[in-house]
């Protein structure tokens, strides 16, 4: 055997990250690493009693050449008499609805699909082939992005059901194992360009910094990671239990930061309670951005800061909210007695003139106006600056902007609200309030129902 044999077995059993008997789904893009820890695997299986797959995900992205690695995959599974699981994804096409960059696109789409494979096969884990180079690269991204005493930490050797078993092996020791033993791989042509801050710090930086500090620079990286991976279980700890305290999520998927909770905590905890909000949203983290989130609890009440991937922050009175926004504007329909208009996430309908009811019931959803009142054109449309109507029970003028202050409708919610008018004047600020001059009185004699709903999208 040989010394990435044997340290392989013995890190895996140091490590705990899996057992004789356990269903693996080995993570296989082709490429020298993923090959050789399949090949490892492979060597082994049978004394550890291991049930093993492959998972590949095509994504797309070099066109002939990612559908050579799937098939170069696919025969490499049948070489080695293993079932084979793959997916073939649109990773700009989702990069560009999620607005991410085609790394964090293509890492969140892998990612699904192991999860995905591993509930469909019932595997223990998914081992993928991260290593020390891979682990150093983090740790000096991290470093620059200001990610963090836990980004210091670097890649965890075992994360839910995700393991890395050749964290321990550098790319030399992993390209040394693959010519001993023949092992087939493919070179992916977009590792070597520089367009990549990984590409940039793999090929150029941590070559310059090997040249002036000598070849042991990594190796002193991976110790300090080590190191701070102890303490940072121990933070992580910490941080969950102020995180669950401060931060909520809402129904509609809006969170909230209690800004009292988080200004009393230290300045170093206080970001490290922003980071794990942003990773829990799954949204690029910096030192530049967690500054700006922190500022921001200091900025007036309605002050904003986007965040990337259609997310925005709001300072709102006692707490940071944090929403997905729609970019869809509310465009202006018109509508008749018994129609009914849809735009993206909203509905909204207007009934035809019936008897008043015995019992009128205003809820959210719907409100009765007084028909004999309504005249044409009716229309829904978007609130605009300058509006004003007279809220039920205030017969006088109030601008629209000054009653969503009242009823402490956040910033970004007030644009997302139609509002229904009859014949320049609004009837109902839909969800909210009707306007007094077209309220039911004893006088009327038949009304409409109007009917207003909002989804997600």
């Amino acid at each position: 055997m040989s010394d990435l044999d044997v340290k392989f077995e013995e890190y895996i059993r140091k490590q705990g990250l899996t057992n004789p008997g356990q269903s693996i789904l080995v993570a296989v893009s082709g490429g020298v690493d993923s090959m050789v820890l399949l090949d490892l695997f492979a060597r082994i299986r049978r004394p550890w009693k291991f049930r093993i797959a492959l998972a590949h995900v095509n994504h797309g992205l070099r066109s002939v050449e990612s559908d050579g690695d799937e098939e170069f995959v696919r025969l490499k599974a049948a070489h080695y008499d293993l079932p084979f699981y793959r997916t073939k994804v649109d990773t700009l096409l989702f990069a560009s609805q999620e607005k991410s960059t085609k790394q964090e696109a293509a890492r969140e789409l892998r990612y699904a699909f192991f999860e995905e494979t591993c509930k469909t096969i019932g595997a223990d884990v998914v081992a993928t082939a991260h290593h020390a180079n891979d682990n150093a690269e983090t740790i000096l991204l991290n470093l620059v992005r200001g990610t963090g005493l836990r980004g210091l930490a670097g890649i965890p050797v075992k994360r839910d059901n995700i393991i890395r078993p050749l964290l321990f092996a550098y790319r030399t020791n992993i390209e040394e194992y693959a010519r001993e033993h023949s092992v087939d791989f493919r070179v992916d042509s977009s590792n070597s360009s520089l367009e990549y801050k990984r590409n940039l710090m793999r090929l150029e930086i941590i070559p310059s910094m090997e040249s002036v500090f000598g070849p042991d620079i990594l190796p002193s990286i991976n110790r300090v990671s080590s190191t701070v991976r102890q303490f940072a279980a121990s933070l992580e700890i910490q941080v969950h239990e102020r995180y669950t305290l401060m931060v909520k999520s809402a129904e509609n998927g809006d969170v909230q930061v209690s800004l009292p909770l988080l200004h009393s905590e230290p300045s170093f905890m206080q970001e490290e309670i922003v980071l794990s909000l942003l990773r829990k949203l799954k949204l690029e983290a910096s030192t530049k951005k967690v500054g700006a989130i922190i500022a921001l609890g200091e900025s007036p009440t309605g002050s904003r800061l986007d965040l990337g991937r259609g997310h925005a922050i709001y300072r709102d009175r006692e707490r940071l909210l944090v929403t997905k926004e729609t970019q869809m504007e509310i465009q202006q329909q018109t509508l008749g007695f018994g129609q009914h208009c849809e735009l993206g996430v909203f509905r909204f309908s207007v009934g035809m003139p019936e008897p008043v009811p015995s019992i009128l019931h205003r809820t959210f959803a719907h409100a009765f106006v007084d028909a004999n009142k309504l005249e044409p054109p009716l229309l829904l449309r978007g609130w605009k600056s300058g509006d004003w109507f007279m809220p039920l029970g205030l017969p006088h003028k109030k601008k629209l902007s000054d009653f969503f202050i009242d009823e402490k409708v956040p910033l970004h919610e007030k644009h997302a609200i139609p509002v229904f008018e009859s014949h320049g004047n609004i009837v109902w600020v839909c969800g909210k309030r009707v306007d007094d001059r077209y309220k039911v009185t004893e006088q009327t004699r038949s009304v409409v129902r109007l009917e207003y709903s909002r989804g997600q999208e």
